[in-house]
């Protein structure tokens, strides 16, 4: 039995658009009300005779969402794994393409959620047994036994395909001729772009590289949208990168070292490029020097200008990370001793026209009007979102993407800018810079986020590392609450460490570490209650202070749940803080110096996912939150409880594109599901000066050893598209 949430299986059944909309398609093969009808009203919704495309559908629209909601954007099945289940019988691919059915008939009974299993296919009456125990309205569990039916189904005809196949490969290529005889499946033609189905897969077959020449056999599954927005990607990749531009008369800086001006010439040349590198590599600081060439050469075209703006657009996929570029390039440019003033840098929503409909204003029929466009923080962008941006460049125009291949990847579907960065026909528009000014070679932040990089993690050198640095600090958290460390964990622990770590322990060095901020906000609320009418400039002022201060520390959590999570620390750092305050008790969440983040876009109030704010009390104990692209607060009615959340702690999804001088990690065996290489590198290279880990050691252990491998059909795209050009 594992323990579970049971809201959240209850909330997964009721949000159970997949299974409706792949019943409506199916369904639509009936053509007539009467058909229709019958189906949806069967008594007998076990039926085991019925044929695979009345069933193979749902089975398989069901697995693709459910991987497009992990970061997939395709299933990927191959006969290079022999090993059998010696329960089930079953092939590896098999299991693969029936364990997401499984874990979507988690079934909550009195708190429990039991462990479902092949057995259970085998056995309809406890089946019927666990779901009657549950709480699930009857509409629940007709969802739940619709999908146990297909389960069912595909469970049968796998033993059916494993029982009359030679080998893997066998089976493999029985499976691939039921779906090229079913209906709403298609497969690619790479002559042929139009695609009219809602499932797409593509088969490949290759020779192994042994004495014994053996065809191995692949195939890829996509929905249709996610088909069709990577096959878009890579055609207009490909369509910008053929592009003839002219180049920049562009004199180099001196501070530039090799790798930057290699980066430089090659975004000089191609109409796209790709710049990517860790914190302090100077990515930045390179394209600030073709940003300055566009400037020079539109003056020199603009005889008798008085000043001259860059045809230019800045755009990052959150408005933190937008505001960072455009101040790290602003300073790039004043460095190099360039007085220009760069445009507003937005957000890709923005800078697209992606309004409430969530469809671009600009696309290929309506491309936007700028000669270069540049983005950071590229690694966050999904397919979806990178489709529409290349899609919206203009003939001639450039297209300059910039990131940390290492970070995440997007919260959306897909990985875009490590695909490419691994794409042949990309390498020579390509450049990584190593050379890091933030991070050297002595540095204990860039040491240990280069471990974390390695392909196989050193965890001796690593606890070595956070031994032995002053700016590396490892808390050691028990498994439980109570529970005394093993050996092995105390072993690991150092003098940076504490072996018996309390919750409450952790609470109270993350209350200190805010004290400066909370001890700020209140010395400035007893300024504001002496001074008459204080002007919104003076508010500015105090916002900006306290913000500064905000940035020296932040906590950053895997999730949102559990003792480890931001919803908990926030909570208790929240009524510390008004506890501090001595204010009144109030059912209200605003309070003065409550820190926030935008969790959404709005476009009314200018506001946008990942903005930062502070609430402050104004006159006559109004509260106002104020933010750093705002000249005014804003009252806090104007912001609805979904809009926002408190911001001491954040995850460490939502810190991509921040920088802070000290970072604190949080994290534990609860969070095993979330944690990767990638997640503990984007947490430590948040951090210029300081980094502190709250964790267990399997934890932690876990993390390093766990790279994020997420299947997509985008490098297929372009291979595919290769081929038709060759």
């Amino acid at each position: 039995m594992v323990i579970n949430n049971q809201s959240k299986v209850e909330s997964d059944v009721s949000n159970s658009w997949a299974t409706t909309i792949c019943q409506y398609l199916s369904q639509r093969r009936i053509q007539t009300k009467v058909a229709y009808q019958a189906q949806l009203q069967s008594n007998n919704i076990y039926d085991e005779d019925r044929e695979p495309q009345d069933w193979l559908f749902d089975a398989i629209f069901e697995i693709l969402i459910q991987r497009l909601e992990e970061g997939h954007t395709v299933l990927v099945l191959n006969d290079s794994d022999s090993n059998t289940s010696s329960s089930s019988k079953l092939y590896r691919w098999q299991q693969q393409l029936l364990q997401p059915l499984l874990q979507s008939l988690l079934i909550p009974t009195n708190g429990i959620v039991a462990t479902i299993d092949f057995e259970i296919l085998e056995n309809i009456a406890l089946w019927e047994t666990l779901l009657l125990q549950t709480m699930l309205s009857e509409y629940e569990q007709k969802i739940l036994r619709q999908r146990y039916s297909i389960c069912v189904s595909l469970y049968h005809y796998f033993q059916y395909v494993y029982e009359h196949s030679k080998d893997i490969t066998d089976s493999l290529n029985i499976f691939i001729k039921t779906i090229k005889s079913a209906q709403l499946f298609e497969i690619v033609n790479i002559k042929n772009e139009i695609i009219n189905n809602p499932i797409v897969f593509q088969i490949e077959n290759s020779l192994e590289s042994n004495a014994v020449a053996k065809k191995n056999i692949s195939i890829t599954l996509w929905l249709h949208r996610t088909w069709q927005a990577e096959y878009d990607l890579a055609r207009h990749i490909i369509r910008i990168k053929q592009q003839t531009i002219n180049e920049l008369p562009i004199v180099l800086s001196p501070l530039l070292n090799a790798e930057q001006k290699a980066a430089i010439h090659m975004a000089n040349r191609s109409a796209f490029s790709i710049i990517t590198g860790g914190p302090g590599t100077g990515k930045t600081f390179t394209v600030a020097q073709l940003v300055i060439a566009l400037q020079q050469a539109q003056n020199d075209n603009e005889v008798g200008s008085v000043s001259s703006h860059a045809n230019l657009a800045l755009a990052a996929p959150t408005g933190k990370a937008a505001q960072r570029m455009q101040e790290s390039l602003q300073d790039a440019i004043q460095h190099a001793g360039v007085t220009m003033q760069l445009p507003e840098a937005k957000t890709i929503h923005r800078l697209l026209g992606i309004g409430q409909g969530g469809r671009p204003r600009y696309n290929t029929a309506n491309p936007l009007s700028e000669d270069i466009v540049i983005v950071d923080e590229a690694s966050m962008l999904g397919v979806e979102m990178a489709n529409y941006l290349v899609s919206a460049i203009k003939p001639n125009a450039r297209l300059i993407l910039l990131g940390d291949a290492n970070q995440l990847a997007a919260v959306d579907a897909g990985a875009v800018l490590a695909d490419l960065c691994r794409i042949p026909v990309l390498q020579d528009i390509h450049k990584r810079l190593d050379v890091s000014r933030r991070f050297t070679t002595e540095s204990g932040i860039g040491k240990l986020a280069s471990l974390i990089n390695s392909s196989i993690t050193d965890m001796p050198a690593v606890w070595k590392l956070m031994q032995d640095e002053e700016t590396l600090s490892f808390y050691q958290l028990s498994n439980h609450l109570s529970e005394p460390l093993s050996e092995k964990e105390i072993a690991v622990t150092n003098d940076n460490s504490i072996n018996t770590f309390s919750t409450l322990k952790v609470l109270k060095i993350l209350l200190e570490k805010y004290s400066h901020y909370i001890n700020d906000s209140k010395k400035i609320l007893i300024e504001t209650n002496t001074l008459k009418s204080p002007s919104t400039a003076q508010y500015m002022t105090y916002f900006k202070e306290l913000m500064t201060v905000l940035n020296t520390f932040k906590v950053l959590t895997a999730g949102h749940n559990g003792r480890c999570g931001d919803h908990y620390i926030n909570r208790y750092l929240s009524e510390q803080h008004k506890e501090q305050l001595k204010l009144p008790l109030s059912k209200s969440p605003w309070y003065h110096g409550r820190p926030v983040m935008i969790l959404q876009n709005n476009y009314e109030l200018g506001l946008f996912n990942g903005d930062i704010g502070i609430c402050l009390q104004t006159e006559r104990g109004i509260l106002q939150v104020f933010f750093e692209n705002k000249i005014q607060g804003i009252a806090v009615n104007m912001f609805s409880d979904d809009m926002i959340a408190t911001a001491y702690a954040m995850t460490i999804h939502k810190s991509q594109g921040s920088e802070f001088e000290h970072v604190a990690i949080s994290f534990d065996d609860n969070n095993a599901r979330l944690l990767s290489q990638e997640l503990i590198y984007t947490a430590v290279t948040r951090a210029k000066k300081q980094v502190t880990i709250f964790s267990t050691t399997s934890a932690f252990t876990r993390a390093l050893s766990t790279p994020t491998v997420r299947q997509t059909g985008l490098g297929l795209q372009f291979a595919n598209l290769d081929s038709v050009t060759e």
